[in-house]
């Protein structure tokens, strides 16, 4: 143990000598628009994360780790004992797309006054090579490890994490690990999601009234630009963007839109009233009785991100993030019961809650070494995300956000404090010891 304390006191040290090293390495990575494309040869997710997944392949090997891949899907750097079972550490190298809202370079990876800018620099990139790095750290030392260890390269996260169903057809899990692709401290419970489109079709010729209507809308972010034009008078909104498991950051201009709606004629402005009584402005779902609530994981969280007119219907798109003890059937039970007529809903997209065991013993260590690296309270918390952890068996979210930094990822200018990626590093190296050494 105590030899262990002076392998962990040299880090400062051993990060110093690989600093310059390693930010070369992070903005070749960032450099690579790895963002999800149409399926093509050997590059099932696109062309984007296949070059992410080949230059992480390359950059361990000359790290000088053991590599291996499934199906273009998921590559690994190994270390330690070449048979057994392994600790796994799984992050993701696909970004979200990028919009006009940056100011930097989107695919380089600036430094400036501490902070690192680019898409992916936290989401999640960034912390996916602290860990490689912090690896890398303890195989310098030539430190003999008890255990297997594996650094995974998910390509497929953003998109609804398709790429693990391919590693597990050909690889066993790991019988623990962490995904630094949340937040700290360690994440025990990830809430229920559900996302969804609600449809209307308007008979009775109402929908004359609007030319047209349109904005920037995705189910990752809540939209900061939309417009409507009405007999001929365009109305332009503009608002605040946030992630969506983030609502209360945003100024989401649909209930602007709405507002303005809401005084037509007929079955659209009876549809745009009701959406204004019982959706906008609301971020927990209390004008529908959805103000759901638990002591694991708070309340219900509702993120209104699209309002499209097609034809002669009208949808509009919503996620909901519920409590861990509550289900899918009985969020959308009582959605259904505050419905108007002619109203029908799409499922896009579901993940039920997950919870592990908070009381598991390398939680318990790694807690108490996030606690002791940083200063900050330790204690296993719960997420609105969504992370690998809910498709891998035996892993849970474990960073990369310290605690007070929200709304980061998917949108412009995404940035990555220096220290704290320095930081993390220090964290996943002292863990890895811990677990490993």
């Amino acid at each position: 143990m105590n030899e262990l304390k002076k392998i962990r006191s040299d880090f400062q040290e051993l990060f110093d000598q690989s600093k310059d090293e390693f930010i070369t390495d992070f903005r070749k990575l960032v450099q690579i628009p790895s963002v999800n494309g149409n399926k093509t040869f050997e590059a099932p997710f696109g062309i984007g994360p296949k070059r992410a997944l080949e230059y992480l392949l390359e950059l361990s090997s000359k790290l000088g780790f053991r590599t291996g891949q499934v199906a273009n899907c998921v590559g690994w750097a190994e270390y330690g004992p070449e048979d057994g079972d392994y600790f796994g550490v799984l992050g993701h190298s696909d970004v979200v797309d990028v919009v006009d809202d940056w100011t930097m370079s989107p695919f380089d990876l600036t430094l400036k006054d501490d902070y690192f800018y680019g898409r992916g620099v936290l989401d999640n990139k960034g912390p996916l090579l602290a860990s490689l790095f912090a690896l890398y750290l303890i195989k310098k030392q030539n430190i003999s490890l008890k255990k297997r260890v594996r650094i995974m390269f998910g390509t497929d996260e953003e998109m609804g994490s398709r790429d693990i169903p391919y590693f597990l057809k050909k690889e066993k899990p790991p019988y623990a690990g962490f995904t630094p692709d949340c937040k700290f401290p360690i994440v025990y419970g990830e809430r229920g999601i559900v996302d969804l489109t609600v449809t209307k079709s308007i008979t009775d010729g109402s929908l004359e009234e609007i030319d047209e209507l349109g904005g920037v809308f995705d189910r990752s972010f809540l939209p900061d630009y939309a417009f409507v034009t009405i007999n001929d008078k365009k109305t332009d909104f503009h608002g605040k963007k946030a992630p969506s498991n983030a609502p209360d950051m945003a100024d989401n201009v649909l209930p602007k839109l709405i507002k303005c709606c809401s005084s037509l004629n007929g079955q659209t402005g009876e549809l745009f009233e009701w959406l204004n009584k019982k959706i906008a402005n609301q971020y927990n779902g209390e004008n529908l009785g959805l103000d759901f609530h638990d002591d694991d994981s708070g309340e219900l969280q509702l993120s209104l991100y699209s309002i499209k007119i097609i034809d002669d219907e009208i949808n509009f798109s919503l996620s909901m993030r519920y409590p861990v003890t509550f289900t899918e059937k009985t969020i959308l039970d009582q959605l259904n019961s505050q419905f108007i007529d002619g109203m029908t809903l799409t499922i896009n997209r579901s993940f039920p809650s997950t919870v592990k065991d908070k009381n598991l013993d390398y939680m318990h260590r790694f807690s108490k070494i996030y606690q002791d690296d940083t200063g900050l309270d330790g204690t296993p918390v719960t997420t609105t995300g969504a992370t690998y952890a809910r498709e891998m068996p035996n892993i849970v979210a474990f960073g990369p956000s310290f605690p007070g930094q929200k709304g980061i990822a998917h949108k412009g200018d995404e940035w990555l404090k220096y220290s704290d990626w320095q930081m993390m590093m220090q964290i996943y190296y002292d863990c890895l010891l811990d677990e490993l050494g």
